[in-house]
């Protein structure tokens, strides 16, 4: 099957819901991808943080990334799959199984651990592995943070073809986006800023309120691209309005109790992460039920 290229546009992370064991549920993850392929997003971003991949098994990896290629593929939508592991060992593997499987490219996130020089030995076996188009995931945390210079660099790994960038610092994106070598796509993953980012030159957007709100975050994106500001930062200040509320109540917790309100899945977080009780639920959906109708009328 010929790969469709991944330079820019909106990918929906998919979600990967699980039953009370945390175990993947295959038909589930199936009927919200393809309610999600129907919505006027370019493809669909596998097993990344949205779609809890880290805490899922292996097996249950390769499942959902055959399940989203087939899914992404025969709506004419590109596929990501995003292969990072805790070991460099199963990244390898799921990146050979992912191109083997026919994704449009594999991303994967910093490995957990290591530092420079061994994050660029990591993209080069990634890459060659893959063989595929690879676009990293650049998102700071603890004892994950690298210098401007230093993701320039991983940017000239040959089979490295983009980044999508989830910092906080706004100003770090826009020097990628300035920087960044000739054909490399930026994708804002910080969904507080997608209207800025693209405005500034990023080059697709990847991020979870995709999910719940396509339409919004697919309006917020085509029309910064288009120069129809208003429109833009009118749709952003609604989605940031409601960012406002989740943060303070809690980020997993406030998206995973919008799911079923949705008519999907809620269970989508495997253990450790907090679960919403009827008391959050109705709490949160009271504060915030103007703005998501808002969202979801675009």
């Amino acid at each position: 099957m010929t790969q469709k290229p991944v330079t820019g546009g909106v990918l929906v992370p998919a979600c990967s819901p699980c039953d009370a064991q945390d175990r993947f549920l295959e038909t589930t993850f199936a009927d919200m991808l393809e309610q999600g392929m129907r919505e006027p997003l370019d493809g669909a971003y596998l097993c990344g943080g949205t779609g809890d991949g880290m805490k899922m098994r292996l097996e249950e990896r390769k499942a959902a990334a055959e399940i989203g290629i087939d899914i992404c593929h025969r709506h004419g939508k590109s596929a990501l799959v995003q292969v990072g592991a805790y070991t460099m060992r199963d990244a390898l593997e799921l990146a050979r199984h992912a191109a083997k499987s026919g994704a449009d490219g594999v991303s994967t996130v910093p490995l957990s651990g290591a530092g420079h020089a061994q994050q660029m030995q990591y993209y080069r076996a990634l890459s060659e592995a893959a063989g595929i188009p690879l676009i990293l995931y650049y998102m700071p945390q603890p004892g994950v943070s690298f210098s401007l210079n230093e993701v320039l660099e991983t940017l000239t790994v040959p089979g490295v073809t983009g980044i999508k960038s989830s910092t906080n610092d706004f100003f770090f994106t826009q020097q990628l986006i300035a920087e960044k070598p000739q054909g490399i796509a930026v994708f804002n993953g910080k969904d507080e800023y997608l209207a800025p980012a693209v405005i500034h030159g990023a080059d697709g957007g990847i991020g979870m309120w995709a999910t719940v709100f396509p339409k919004a975050y697919a309006g917020i994106y085509r029309a910064a691209k288009a120069g129809e500001l208003a429109r833009a930062f009118a749709i952003q200040g609604d989605l940031n309005a409601l960012c406002v509320i989740v943060m303070r109540r809690g980020l997993l917790q406030s998206f995973a109790c919008l799911l079923p309100a949705l008519g999907m899945h809620d269970r989508v977080f495997r253990a450790p992460a907090p679960q919403y009780d009827a008391a959050f639920a109705n709490a949160f959906l009271t504060e915030a039920r103007p703005l998501i109708e808002h969202l979801r009328a675009v």
